[in-house]
């Protein structure tokens, strides 16, 4: 991922995006990190998969229940700026 600019900017914000997370931990969550604002949010995951396009919406749900059971969580990285939203699917720290 090393050509990746949003892992960088991932990388950068990792202790404050898992922070976010364990606020809500025993809920199930999608946290966002909006990369134009600076900004980290978390979102109940029911409704921000049905937020997403339909063509996303099935894939997303299917990826969000293997990260569950994985010990893993879904990160989308919004940037507005250049009309992105991608997502990534990374371990919870132990």
């Amino acid at each position: 991922m090393n050509d990746d600019l949003y892992w960088d900017m991932i990388q950068e914000r990792w202790d404050a995006i898992i922070l976010m997370y364990n606020t809500f931990r025993n809920k199930d969550q999608i946290i966002e990190f909006d990369v134009t604002d600076q900004k980290i949010y978390s979102y109940p995951a029911g409704d921000y998969i049905n937020s997403l396009s339909e063509r996303t919406r099935e894939q997303t749900a299917q990826q969000f229940a293997e990260a569950k059971k994985r010990n893993q969580f879904i990160l989308f990285v919004k940037d507005t700026q250049n009309k992105r939203l991608r997502s990534y699917i990374l371990d919870l720290p132990k």
